[in-house]
Formats: structure tokens, C-alpha cells, sequence
């Protein structure tokens, strides 16, 4: 469920980046963010002003907190001092298929890493984490 954010476009910035620092520990980005409509914000590292290119799809604020795409969680992940979660080889290959991974006591969003790769974002739900990897970037 999306999050109805309400204030300016800046205002909202601000936000995602107080949940960053919240949920990942991450205190600063080396880049800037934007948001795009609906929630979703994006990355850029240079200024694009006037043009229509979109950046990286960094992620989407949503009422349980900022959910980071994939490509957000391999920008952000080395950035994270908290909520990183070491995925195995079985375990990886889990979560790229599309399927929710059993681990037991973590609760709100986690970035995931397998070996030195930061492969996505899950919601943690008591029980296992859920997935996010839409189904045109799943592994078959």
C-alpha cells in the first residue's frame, strides 16, 4: 500500500531521507533524489534540469516506511550501518526466483545482500521476508 504523502515535493525528500537514516542507518547520499509521481523517487547524480530523463528508479515511500527497488538497494546498500541481511547461495536464488524467504524475528524493511551484492529489498514480517522482485526481473 502506497503512502499519501502530503506537502511539497521537498518536504517529502526530506522525509525519505530521515527513513533512510531510520531504517538503514544511512546518513547522507552521494546523490539527490527526486520524486516522480505516486511516491516513487529517483536518483541522479548530476542536474537534468528541463530534460525528461528519469533517473534510476531509487524506490517508494510507503506507509510502513520507504521500500527501495532493486537497483535503489545495490546504490544504497553499501551506504547501510543497519538492517542488511546476508542472504546464502539458496537463499539468493529464492528471492531472485520471486519467492518470500523464511527468517524468523525481523519486522519492516531490510536491504538484502548475497556474497558482496546488495540484490534487493524485502519487508520483514515476523515469520519471513517478504519480496518485491517484479516478475519481469525474477530468474526462472
Amino acid at each position: 500500500m502506497r503512502a499519501r504523502a502530503m506537502g511539497s515535493k521537498t518536504e517529502r525528500v526530506k522525509e525519505v531521507l530521515k527513513l533512510l537514516t531510520e531504517q538503514f542507518g544511512i546518513k547522507e547520499l552521494p546523490f539527490r533524489l527526486e520524486e516522480r509521481g505516486k511516491g516513487r523517487f529517483y536518483a541522479f547524480t548530476c542536474n537534468f534540469e528541463g530534460s525528461h530523463h528519469r533517473g534510476i528508479y531509487f524506490g517508494t515511500l510507503e506507509r510502513g516506511g520507504f521500500r527501495l527497488s532493486i537497483d535503489g538497494a545495490a546504490l544504497a546498500g553499501g551506504l547501510a550501518t543497519k538492517n542488511v541481511v546476508e542472504l546464502s547461495d539458496e537463499e539468493a536464488e529464492l528471492w531472485m526466483r520471486g519467492e518470500d524467504i523464511e527468517i524468523e524475528g525481523i519486522r519492516g524493511y531490510v536491504i538484502l545482500k548475497w556474497r558482496n551484492f546488495f540484490i534487493g529489498c524485502g519487508r520483514g514480517e515476523g515469520e519471513k521476508i517478504k519480496n518485491f522482485v517484479a516478475k519481469n526481473r525474477r530468474i526462472s
